[in-house]
């Protein structure tokens, strides 16, 4: 019982979307690897194997953002800031990666509805954005540390 108030005291308490996110991205990866339906029904192998990629990258990034929130901050402070920091670079990246491949996806079929194709292309643009902006915060956290 020591445990679990030990890890909401760290940074779950402070920030429970952070980790609500992280958990959603972790279950957006696994599910677009065991579902064929869902990103998309595709027909190449390239595509395919992007999506596979992309979603063992959403499922690294979750776990390490996880792994960092809940670990004890004053026993562990480079894992919880650096796996943080770096955790939400990788979801900025693989978000953007995400929102290029719906993009370039227009290329060989129209989308059967644009406005499910525009939701979805601001949701990864905005969650590249968003997580991009929680690494610059933490990296001038970082960079505040270091002088």
């Amino acid at each position: 019982m020591e445990d679990i108030k030990g890890v909401l005291r760290n940074h779950l308490r402070e920030r429970p979307f952070d980790l609500y996110v992280a958990f959603l991205l972790f279950l957006t990866g696994l599910y677009s690897m065991v579902s064929d339906t869902w990103p998309e029904q595709s027909h190449s192998g390239v595509v395919s194997t992007l999506i596979v990629i992309i979603s063992l990258y959403y499922m690294a990034a979750s776990v390490i953002i996880i792994a960092s929130m809940s670990c004890r901050r004053k026993n562990h402070p480079v894992l919880a800031l650096m796996g943080e920091m770096y955790g939400w670079m990788f979801v900025s990246f693989a978000s953007f990666a995400t929102a290029l491949m719906y993009l370039g996806s227009t290329i060989y079929a129209t989308p059967a509805s644009w406005f499910a194709f525009g939701v979805m292309e601001v949701v990864w643009i905005g969650m590249c954005l968003a997580s991009g902006v929680r690494f610059l915060d933490l990296y001038n956290v970082y960079r505040g540390l270091k002088r």
